[in-house]
């Protein structure tokens, strides 16, 4: 069995890849999730964050605007348009709950 021995500063390390790799990931997971980028500005928020990792996740932190709509803006819930929505009749016009197949 191999001899490991841990010195004084490995668990410093440890702890920062993982607060590193979920840092990562949580920006990564965020930078899919945005309404507001489109496929070009996704790409290079991508390629900035991959390869200046710490820069990267930062400028996107403190640079990248936030999406989420104020409460008083927000769309009201309505009714769905069809009885058929979300159904595979949902195209089918002259398609009704009622109508028998």
């Amino acid at each position: 069995m191999p001899d490991i021995k841990l010195t004084s500063t490995e668990p410093f390390w440890v702890a920062a890849w993982v607060i590193y790799t979920l840092a990562y990931c949580a920006t990564l997971a965020y930078l899919l999730n945005r309404r507001r980028f489109e496929t070009n500005e996704r790409i290079l928020w991508f390629l900035v964050i991959t390869f200046a990792p710490v820069i990267g996740i930062l400028l996107f932190i403190f640079i990248s605007e936030d999406d989420k709509i104020p409460a008083r803006d927000a769309p009201k819930s309505r009714k769905p348009l069809s009885d058929t929505t979300g159904t595979p009749w949902q195209n089918d016009p002259g398609h009704t709950k009622d109508s028998v197949s």
